[in-house]
């Protein structure tokens, strides 16, 4: 575990393209990133970074509901750096997230978690999120090679309604 001294959570920007990729670990959503980047600007989506000395240690990203939705927002690629983990970095970023949500006017948060990953689960049921519906989590993307990916990641589906 390391020691924070000063974490800093903010709108992410295309100089933490090559950052969010985590040395490599998460290349292969390159185009994902880069499209929710491209998207923040025209405000159909939020991402947001938390670093700290220069270094980025943690990330979530938001989908916005379209005009015409219930004002819903989805998190996901939501992540912290294991050495990171357990320090309410996470609770942070989640927070920040749902401010946004609650600045835009959104009434409702939603999040995936994967059915192999209760200590996300926990975290989530933590911060008032509770169990919404079962996801087979089948989705498709193009890597940063252009080959298209499936991916198949059993999910629970956790909301949690937002106040203003």
């Amino acid at each position: 575990m390391v020691e924070i001294v000063d974490v800093v959570i903010r709108n992410a920007n295309d100089q933490d393209l090559e950052a969010m990729e985590w040395e490599g670990e998460y290349r292969r959503y390159r185009r994902l990133y880069k499209m929710a980047l491209d998207e923040a600007r025209l405000g159909r989506r939020i991402v947001l970074v938390a670093e700290t000395g220069g270094r980025l240690i943690g990330q979530i990203l938001v989908q916005l509901g379209r005009a015409d939705s219930d004002g819903t927002g989805y998190l996901y690629a939501f992540r912290v750096r294991p050495a990171w983990r357990n320090q309410g970095i996470g609770t942070r970023l989640i927070q920040e997230a749902e401010a946004c949500l609650v600045r835009l006017g959104c009434r409702r948060a939603l999040i995936a978690v994967a059915k192999d990953n209760p200590s996300a689960r926990r975290l989530y049921e933590r911060m008032g999120y509770g169990h919404y519906a079962d996801d087979p989590g089948e989705w498709s993307f193009t890597d940063d090679i252009g080959h298209l990916q499936h991916i198949i990641e059993p999910s629970w589906l956790m909301e949690r309604i937002l106040s203003p």
